[in-house]
């Protein structure tokens, strides 16, 4: 894929370098408000009392899976078939996000390389509840499926604003030079103890950025880019999409529990 230069906008060599040199990218104002408020809306209707982590909402067995509980409590088997028709509508929707143009046409640029989506993630940190104060310890994103080129790149869109007070994100730039580092292995999804993530057991010699975001803006972070996560001690939710990427071809770990598998973007 030959890699096509702008003056302007996104598509610049400034960019470019920017993504590479540091190893992540905020594009501001990249999806519409609308888009934003429309698919907050859909994963706060099957979040559970705790607003825990949800995963892989473009599949509707992982939806049906992560909301059992819920399904159980409907009274009879009409009120059943109308909410299943509804995950059904809401893993659609996320198929359709995590194939968004805007992000996969930036993203074959950035790579030079046809992506696959992997997964979408949503994390709520809704105020008051036991996810909020969960904080991420130091890790790589690439840890987890470990594909030996360090190729896996996270898609992170705020669906509100985040900033270091609503539990945001700390970044460490060019920290995927590094390479994929030694971490501890932790069960990450819903942990028990609020400080979920493989931490990498080095202390890195990068100070962290503090990363700010607005509703609607989107941070391209290379996999093997390290960070980690803040407490929300506001009264403002963060919640944020976290969508996976993988280029094509690229071999990784599906995991036992997270089984993640390969979605054609095209």
């Amino acid at each position: 894929m030959k890699l096509k230069f702008h003056d302007k906008g996104i598509f610049s060599w400034k960019n470019y370098n920017y993504f590479w040199k540091n190893g992540y990218i905020i594009i501001k104002n990249l999806l519409p408000n609308e888009l934003c408020d429309l698919s907050n809306k859909y994963a706060d209707q099957i979040a559970d009392k705790n607003y825990g982590q949800i995963m892989h909402l473009h599949r509707e067995d992982f939806l049906v899976a992560q909301t059992s509980s819920k399904i159980n409590r409907l009274k009879d088997l009409h009120e059943k078939i109308i909410f299943l028709k509804q995950l059904k509508q809401i893993s659609s929707h996320y198929q359709d996000f995590l194939k968004n143009p805007y992000i996969v046409e930036y993203l074959n640029w950035l790579y030079s390389r046809k992506m696959t989506g992997l997964l979408t993630n949503i994390f709520f940190k809704k105020p008051k509840t036991k996810y909020a104060k969960q904080s991420w310890q130091i890790h790589q994103d690439n840890n987890y499926l470990n594909n030996k080129n360090g190729l896996y790149v996270t898609v992170n869109v705020a669906f509100n604003y985040m900033s270091q007070k609503n539990g945001g994100l700390k970044l460490y730039p060019g920290s995927h030079k590094l390479g994929q580092l030694k971490a501890k292995k932790k069960v990450s999804y819903r942990d028990r103890d609020g400080k979920p993530g493989n931490k990498i057991e080095i202390k890195l010699p990068i100070k962290p950025v503090p990363i700010k975001l607005s509703k609607g803006d989107v941070l391209f972070m290379h996999g093997l880019c390290a960070h980690e996560s803040t407490d929300n001690n506001s009264v403002d939710p963060r919640p944020l999409l976290s969508l996976g990427y993988l280029p094509y071809g690229e071999k990784f770990d599906p995991g036992y529990n997270s089984k993640r598998s390969v979605l054609f973007l095209d």
